[in-house]
């Protein structure tokens, strides 16, 4: 049987969408699909039978636009993948453009609609607009939250194009941390977060939040496990603060679950979300979890259930206090985490159910 060949396309590299991919790619049927990537980033993939390095910059620029889809197109005639599944706004827009008068069928995964974004109201209609006139070259919408589903509802997205199909962890990845590496001080409360430093993650709330919390709880470590274009900004509140005691930020690290494995509370305070993958793996590792009520994440923790949705920077402070006041609720709150988790959001069944989709468009 012919395989049917996929070809990815990402401008993002590090991140939610490289752990995306890493697991599709782990748990992709070999036996039935060919995957080729196209990406920013380096090649730190499994499974996959082509690859591609590109250098693109998200740009408005119509001369840099039309270039970029031009080299993307080149490489679409010379692989004549079955489908294009392309990961990601910027992604989306040139792999549309690329693909115009080709034959190759497009899959489109925002992984969070742009216009969700905190930019101005002009720039959110351009982006609706833009959505909605790319939807006329795109076979099928993967999104992967309600929120995503019904926002591409709102804009006249047609539903017979829409498939919610959530993301999923891998949830195999957990028997083979038996043992704990001592990454971070094992004689300190640590409450963290996994995500770039940008302000999409909120890390300034993140330094806020520290603040406030340390003034009943001093020895609090705060770990921020990424890296962005904000860092410079935050280690200057820290600093301001007078907080390096109580910080560190590893930068990027190829094992983040290591770090989560340490935390005593994990927390994601982001503006908008598509999914929130870090909190699924949150979820993963049993822990105490608070995050903002936004976007794909609400579908991830019901609040008071496996974990705390909060209001404003008070209800962050009180409920992180609870987390350490109330044990009895706290581990109840993280083995319903751990359920939900198990039971909803396990990335091979997701990946055979993207691939089945496949399978039914090149019918």
């Amino acid at each position: 049987m012919k395989k049917i060949k996929v070809l990815h396309f990402t401008q993002a590299s590090g991140g939610g969408i490289d752990t995306y991919l890493r697991m599709y790619f782990k748990y992709s049927n070999i036996d039935r699909f060919s995957n080729v990537l196209i990406t920013t980033g380096e090649n730190k993939f499994s499974n996959l039978d082509s690859f591609y390095h590109v250098n693109i910059e998200q740009t408005f620029s119509p001369i840099k636009l039309l270039k970029y889809a031009y080299n993307i197109r080149k490489i679409i005639k010379s692989e004549k993948p079955d489908i294009i599944y392309l990961h990601s706004t910027f992604a989306g827009l040139i792999g549309r453009m690329a693909n115009i008068g080709l034959k190759s069928k497009i899959a489109y995964n925002p992984h969070g609609w742009s216009f969700k974004m905190n930019v101005s109201k002009g720039r959110i209609f351009i982006y609706k607009l833009v959505e909605k006139f790319l939807s006329y070259f795109t076979k099928k919408f993967i999104l992967i939250s309600k929120s995503e589903y019904e926002e591409a509802q709102k804009i006249g997205i047609s539903a017979r194009k829409l498939e919610l199909v959530y993301n999923g962890i891998d949830v195999e990845s957990l028997d083979a941390s038996s043992n704990i590496e001592n990454l971070l001080p094992k004689d300190r409360y640590i409450i963290g977060m996994v995500g770039r430093i940008t302000e999409q993650k909120n890390p300034l709330f993140f330094v806020e939040f520290a603040k406030e919390v340390v003034k009943k709880y001093p020895e609090t470590l705060f770990v921020i496990v990424g890296d962005g274009e904000l860092r410079k900004q935050v280690e200057n509140r820290i600093a301001e603060y007078n907080m390096a005691h109580n910080f560190s930020i590893t930068g990027w690290v190829s094992t983040p679950e290591k770090y989560i494995e340490q935390f005593n509370q994990a927390v994601l305070f982001s503006k908008w979300e598509g999914f929130g993958l870090a909190v699924a793996e949150y979820m993963l590792y049993q822990k105490k979890i608070l995050i903002t009520g936004i976007d794909g994440m609400v579908d991830l923790i019901e609040d008071g259930y496996c974990g705390f949705i909060i209001k404003d920077l008070d209800d962050a402070v009180k409920k992180s206090h609870i987390f350490r006041e109330d044990s009895v609720l706290s581990n109840k709150l993280s083995i319903n985490a751990y359920k939900k988790v198990i039971n909803n959001f396990n990335v091979k069944d997701k990946t055979a159910e993207i691939e089945q989709l496949f399978i039914n468009l090149v019918k």
